[in-house]
């Protein structure tokens, strides 16, 4: 405890001497003062160090090297981010440029400018069997008989075209426009466009079967459904396909 008294002593000396003067050199510590001190400023420290009690903290090697890689691992993660972007980039194009080809084809099909003949039947090549328009009605429902009808949808109507065969020859004819699935459009006053409905009428022009006995006339009928709105028919094209060939009536 005297020890410790004269070395608290001795340092406190020694500051007076360091730290006031009179313009004098200054002081020079001898050894003795020195550790004196030293010893004197480690005890102010610990005292006032909140982190005394850890002591010492050993630090891996390889923890100060992971901090010295961080910056390079940042960059390889931005470039993989980069490469990401630019594959992505890469397929979107490829999927645009998929869909404009489609879009392409479909625009190609549309404006096909199909071959205008005088009549159906030169449109579904039936030979010598004459297929001849014969008018059309608007209705919300048609009735072939009591057992069978086909009703419009809400707010649409029933455009009907007539269309009656003809066999003029002197021998019976098979008709079989299933097995020839032509389609037929519609364009009703150059705007309206519809497709032909299938339905299982017995005189339903597209899935007709049957003969048509020499000099016999057939009785047929294509439904189109077209809006309510339209009263008055002013102007109709049929368009009709046939193992991929486009005809235009004019009727």
């Amino acid at each position: 405890m005297k020890s410790a008294k004269i070395k608290i002593t001795a340092a406190a000396l020694a500051a007076a001497f360091v730290f006031t003067g009179c313009g004098n050199d200054f002081y020079v510590l001898t050894p003795d003062e020195e550790d004196a001190v030293i010893s004197y400023a480690s005890r102010v420290v610990a005292k006032y160090n909140t982190y005394q009690q850890d002591g010492e903290v050993f630090v891996m090697q390889e923890v100060l090297d992971g901090e010295n890689e961080e910056e390079p691992l940042e960059e390889d993660t931005e470039l993989t981010t980069e490469e990401d972007a630019e594959e992505e980039a890469s397929e979107n194009t490829e999927a645009s440029d998929e869909r404009e080809d489609s879009a392409s084809d479909t625009q190609t099909a549309d404006t096909e400018s199909p071959e205008t003949v005088s009549t159906i039947s030169e449109a579904l090549n039936l030979g010598n069997i004459q297929a001849v328009y014969a008018g059309n009605r608007l209705c919300t429902t048609y009735e072939q008989s009591d057992v069978y009808a086909v009703d419009a949808s809400a707010g649409r109507q029933l455009l009907v075209l007539n269309v009656d065969l003809s066999n003029q020859e002197k021998q019976d004819i098979h008709i079989d426009m299933l097995q020839a699935a032509p389609t037929f459009q519609v364009i009703v006053n150059e705007t309206e466009k519809a497709m032909a409905q299938t339905t299982i009428l017995s005189n339903d022009l597209s899935t007709f079967q049957g003969d048509i006995k020499a000099g016999e006339t057939k009785k047929t009928v294509l439904l189109f459904e077209i809006p309510k709105e339209i009263q008055e028919i002013t102007g109709l094209q049929l368009k009709i396909n046939l193992d991929g060939a486009f005809h235009m009536v004019n009727l």
